[in-house]
């Protein structure tokens, strides 16, 4: 009984957090995995989106399932530009990869990634 209650209380948690990146037009995140140790999301970025900023605390592992080019924007007002290839597999364990930014698609094509979040 406890496990069920558990896994509901995940489940309720992850619909939660996907509704609170659904905040922006043609920004959509989509949890389609998770247990104790992993989620698994599905991010899709249509050309202009972006996400809300977000401190992502978790390592993880991301693989590029359609190319295209983001930009992050930190809060201090860095940015970067991070450009991907179909089937690049990065995996995102540093300093840098947590602090909170958003993310905005600068390109011309959707992207869409699978992102492993290592708990």
């Amino acid at each position: 009984m406890m496990k069920k209650l558990l896994i509901l209380l995940l489940s309720i948690a992850a619909l939660s957090a996907d509704a609170a990146f659904a905040a922006s037009d043609g920004y959509e995140q989509k949890t389609v995995l998770e247990n104790q140790r992993i989620r698994v999301v599905l991010i899709t970025v249509k050309p202009g989106a972006e996400s809300p900023s977000v401190i992502r605390q978790l390592d993880r592992l991301v693989y590029v399932l359609t190319a295209g080019t983001l930009q992050r924007i930190y809060d201090d007002g860095k940015t970067e530009v991070v450009k991907y290839a179909v089937g690049d597999l990065i995996f995102s364990d540093q300093p840098e990869d947590k602090k909170k930014y958003l993310v905005k698609n600068i390109g011309t094509t959707t992207v869409v990634l699978q992102i492993t979040f290592i708990k």
